[in-house]
C-alpha cells in the first residue's frame, strides 16, 4: 500500500513514516488468499500431439483460459487447430479445422500428499463438419485422476460415440460409447539448468473400432522469463517430446484422406507462456 503524505516537518516526516511502515507489516501477514484465479495460456506447437496421434498436419496454435476456486472444483475452455483431412473430411465436406474443449472438475491434494481429479471434458468441433460416418463429431468423456508427488495415473471414459464413428458392425444403432484411455504420466524435476523430466505411456480402448493401440512420450521442457523494457515478464515455458505408438490394431485406421500417416513416431517442440 502506497500512501503520499503532505509533510509538514521533520518529526511529522518520521512519525508517518513509522505508521505506515507498521500498517504495512502487519497486513501483509494475515492478508486472505483470493477465493479463485485465472489464468490464460497461449502456445504455438510443431505438432498437436493427442495420444500418440498428430491431429494438425504440421504447426498448432493452442491457448485456453482456467478458472480455479480455492474450493478445488474448476472450469475451463482450450483450442487447436486440427487437420480438416482427418477430422470429418469427405467428398462433400471440408472438413472440421478446429477443436474447442469445454471442461470442469473437481481437484484435491489430502496432507499425506496424495491428490485426487475429477474431469468432465466435452470436445466440440465449430465447423460442425460430419464423421466420414455422417454422424457429429462432439464427444463428451470423464476421467479421474489419483496422484503422489511426481506420479500420476488417470482413466478416461467415453460416454457418448467415439467421434461420431459407427462400430464395426455398421448396424442402425451405433454403439461405439465406452472408448477408454489408461494414462500413467511423471514429471521430475532434474537437478540440472532447471530441466523438467517428463514422460508417460498409455493405451486406447476404443470399443468396437480397430482403433486400439498404445502411445508413450518422454520430453524436457524448461520454465523462463523475457526481459523487456528493463523488466521480466514471467510464465514462458519451452520445450520438447518425442511421441511413439505400439500394439496398434489396424494401421489403416490411423490414416488420413491424403495418405498422411498421424501415428508415425513424432519430434514435437514448443514454446508457450501462462500468466
Amino acid at each position: 500500500m502506497k500512501k503520499y503524505l503532505l509533510l509538514s516537518g521533520v518529526l511529522g516526516a518520521v512519525m508517518s513514516f513509522n505508521q505506515v511502515a507498521h500498517a504495512e507489516a502487519e497486513p501483509a501477514a494475515t492478508m486472505a488468499a483470493p477465493a479463485y484465479t485465472l489464468n490464460y495460456n497461449l502456445g504455438v506447437y510443431s505438432n498437436y500431439m493427442f495420444r500418440g496421434v498428430a491431429l494438425s498436419n504440421g504447426a498448432a496454435l493452442q491457448g485456453g483460459i482456467d478458472w480455479a476456486h480455492n474450493s478445488g472444483f474448476y472450469l475451463g475452455t482450450w483450442f487447436s487447430n486440427i487437420d480438416e483431412q482427418y477430422a470429418g473430411k469427405t467428398s462433400t465436406q471440408d472438413g472440421n479445422r478446429w477443436e474447442i474443449d469445454f471442461y470442469g472438475g473437481y481437484a484435491h491434494t489430502f496432507d499425506n500428499g496424495i491428490g485426487l481429479n475429477f474431469l468432465g471434458n466435452y470436445y466440440t468441433y465449430p465447423n460442425r463438419e460430419d464423421s466420414t460416418s455422417g454422424h457429429i463429431q462432439d464427444t463428451f468423456e470423464a476421467s479421474v485422476g489419483i496422484s503422489y508427488e511426481w506420479l500420476t495415473y488417470t482413466y478416461y471414459r467415453a460416454l457418448t460415440d467415439y467421434y461420431g464413428a459407427d462400430n464395426n458392425n455398421l448396424t442402425t444403432t451405433r454403439d461405439t460409447k465406452g472408448a477408454d484411455y489408461n494414462e500413467l504420466k511423471a514429471k521430475y524435476k532434474l537437478p540440472y539448468y532447471d530441466l523438467n523430466l517428463s514422460g508417460k505411456v498409455g493405451y486406447t480402448n476404443t470399443r468396437h473400432l480397430n482403433g486400439d493401440q498404445g502411445d508413450m512420450l518422454i520430453g524436457l521442457d524448461r520454465d523462463f522469463s523475457v526481459p523487456f523494457q528493463g523488466k521480466s515478464i514471467d510464465g514462458f515455458n519451452a520445450g520438447a517430446y518425442f511421441t511413439s505408438t505400439f500394439d496398434v490394431q489396424d494401421e489403416s485406421f490411423y490414416v488420413s484422406n491424403t495418405g498422411r500417416n498421424v501415428n508415425e513416431d513424432k519430434l514435437t517442440v514448443y514454446v508457450k507462456r501462462t500468466w
